[in-house]
């Protein structure tokens, strides 16, 4: 298994030679995760081999509202009629290179972590991703991630879930 650094994407990584099979994912890394970052859109975090530049896998977070009739009607009858505040994993991927060393678990691990760190600091009630397809949806589905009725693909995670999910047993 390999030691990975993930790390706050910068100018000094190697962004051009990612390609984790998935064009619109690509494509984003390659060539927008720029713009978001200069317009404040999301926040991108790269994971690569301690001294190295080369990306093998990223994601991006970015601040999102989930819509209160989208809700699955057990959640909506617990909270005001109102937009619910999520963190969106708004795009998470591993290159083809380091595909099948468990490299998506250590990514979307290190986004729920940071997602935690803000809700305690702004208040955020779940966790929000729009999977790129269905093997996308199982891979968030298997660590506990639900469907929204609106949307096959546009799953969530409650914070509180993530939170019992890292208490050290008693």
């Amino acid at each position: 298994m390999a030691n990975w650094k993930i790390e706050r994407l910068d100018r000094s990584h190697n962004r051009a030679s990612f390609s984790c099979g998935k064009p619109p994912l690509d494509e984003f890394i390659r060539r927008l995760v720029s713009q978001y970052e200069k317009r404040n859109l999301g926040r991108t975090y790269v994971a690569v081999q301690p001294g190295e530049k080369r990306i093998s896998g990223y994601y991006t977070l970015a601040s999102s509202s989930i819509a209160f009739r989208n809700l699955p009607e057990a959640m909506a009858r617990k909270i005001p009629k109102h937009p619910v505040p999520v963190i969106l994993i708004a795009r998470l991927a591993v290159d083809q290179h380091t595909q099948g060393q468990r490299l998506g678990e250590t990514l979307l691990a290190d986004a729920l972590e940071r997602c935690l760190g803000l809700a305690d600091e702004i208040g955020i009630h779940a966790v929000e991703v729009d999977a790129i397809d269905q093997q996308a949806r199982g891979f968030y589905e298997k660590y506990g991630f639900v469907p929204l009725p609106d949307r096959a693909l546009h799953l969530f995670l409650p914070v509180a879930t993530i939170r019992d999910s890292i208490k050290p047993d008693a």
